[in-house]
């Protein structure tokens, strides 16, 4: 049989077919579920994961409020279940600073437009690693090196429901930021390791530094905020920290209250590391029960909604995609019985005039490709539609907003998974009815 008679005998069969409308919505349903809805999911799931793995998603602040933090006690932390490290700190760890100058223009001239731009500066603390996309790591380059975020903007945003104009932070590798402690005051907190009533805060001096950008690090949308936060390493924030005590006149002669901290780290911030972000809350309560100060979160936060949004799409995904695979089964399995039943007399009459079993089967195949696919057709432009005009309106607000845009790569995969879908479940179901079609014989012409 020649393939256009296949198809012109589909065609026909096609429009007489009872479940043609109910084939075609369940069709484009199933490439919606698969492409529109699985898309929103993989791309908050992702943002999600990208935030649990993040040093500081997993990083809970203990401090000496109860007691020094002895060896006997960061040994008790350290062997602490789903405790993965823990570290004193040696220096700043965040601290808000002014960008005083530049000497990339184009961020200069900005700046002298806006008047002010300030910076959150994060240190790295012990094993911490804070990869780049572009530039060297903070591990191979010198002190007072800094990285800066890929989408970097160190300005008061104006609407925080659009996007700002951010700077290129790869454009501004081999450039210098000069910076300067947020109205000229690096403080700090200090406990002596007795109670709450001995935490004292330290005002110090500011001191100018030059930090010379040598890379950029990927920003992952889940950190709200944190497109004006830079990093520096553990010994430049140990520089910061001592230069100001200093500058500041204290001393490390154990002579004063502030120089006995500055050289005991049993009294500093300790940083414990947790295995997994699912773990924090058991670490807590454990070091609670230790009778340790311990934050209740973690260093960074993240938006209730979007871990709601993430398990929002990942149950309607799944749940869409196995119902309308359920559906599209059921639906395309009783067209074909009825296909068989109802036309018993017409396959007899093709097997008559001598078509095979395998031709009759291409035709009843080809008929439910046409309804099948064009289901697909519209679920795909449905698809398409909602995902560009999605991805434009988040494409142009504030930048916690645009995890929510969907990678065309991740769209096309999935749009490929859902063309298989519709083209693999009718043969399926084809392939289900077939002993019943072997069964028709060419007698049954004669039967009405």
């Amino acid at each position: 049989m020649k393939l256009t008679n296949v198809n012109f005998l589909a065609k026909a069969n096609a429009k007489i077919n009872k479940n043609e409308k109910g084939i075609k919505i369940v069709s484009a349903l199933l490439v919606i579920s698969i492409t529109l809805i699985s898309a929103f999911s993989i791309t908050v799931t992702k943002a999600v994961n990208e935030y649990k793995e993040d040093y500081r998603a997993r990083t809970l602040q203990v401090d000496p409020i109860f007691g020094p933090l002895d060896e006997n006690t960061v040994n008790k932390i350290r062997n602490t279940e789903h405790v993965e490290s823990i570290f004193p700190l040696k220096g700043i760890r965040n601290d808000s600073f002014s960008v005083t100058q530049t000497s990339n223009q184009e961020f200069q001239n900005r700046i002298d437009d806006k008047g002010d731009a300030h910076i959150d500066i994060w240190s790295l603390l012990g094993d911490e690693k804070r990869s780049v996309i572009a530039g060297k790591t903070l591990d191979e380059s010198p002190v007072l090196s800094c990285v800066v975020p890929s989408d970097f903007y160190p300005f008061e945003v104006e609407n925080e429901n659009k996007k700002p104009d951010y700077i290129d932070g790869e454009g501004l590798i081999g450039e210098t930021i000069t910076v300067k402690a947020y109205n000229d005051d690096l403080i700090q907190d200090y406990n002596m390791g007795g109670d709450f009533v001995s935490t004292s805060t330290l005002n110090l001096p500011a001191i100018e530094y030059k930090l010379k950008v040598v890379g950029t690090y990927y920003l992952s949308p889940t950190e709200t905020g944190y497109y004006d936060s830079i990093y520096i390493s553990e010994e430049t924030a140990t520089k910061i920290l001592d230069d100001a005590l200093t500058k500041g006149g204290y001393s490390k002669d154990n002579k004063t209250t502030v120089s006995k901290w500055w050289n005991d780290l049993s009294l500093r911030t300790h940083y414990v590391v947790v295995d997994d972000f699912e773990n924090i809350e058991s670490v807590y309560n454990a070091l609670t029960n230790m009778n340790v100060c311990c934050a209740d979160d973690s260093e960074l936060g993240i938006q209730d909604s979007i871990v709601n949004a993430s398990n929002i799409f990942s149950f309607a995904s799944v749940f869409l995609i196995i119902s309308t695979v359920l559906l599209s089964v059921i639906m395309i399995i009783q067209s074909t019985a009825n296909a068989l039943s109802l036309r018993k007399s017409d396959i007899g009459l093709l097997k008559a005039i001598g078509y095979k079993n395998s031709q009759i089967f291409a035709c009843l195949y080809c008929e439910q490709l046409r309804v099948t696919f064009t289901g697909f057709a519209v679920g795909t432009i449905i698809s398409i539609i909602v995902t560009a005009v999605s991805n434009f309106f988040f494409a142009n607000r504030n930048f916690i907003d645009r995890l929510y845009i969907i990678n065309w790569g991740t769209f096309g995969i999935l749009l490929a998974i859902s063309f298989l879908i519709v083209t693999i479940v009718p043969l399926i179901c084809q392939l289900i009815a077939l002993r019943k079609l072997n069964k028709i014989q060419p007698k049954d012409a004669m039967n009405e």
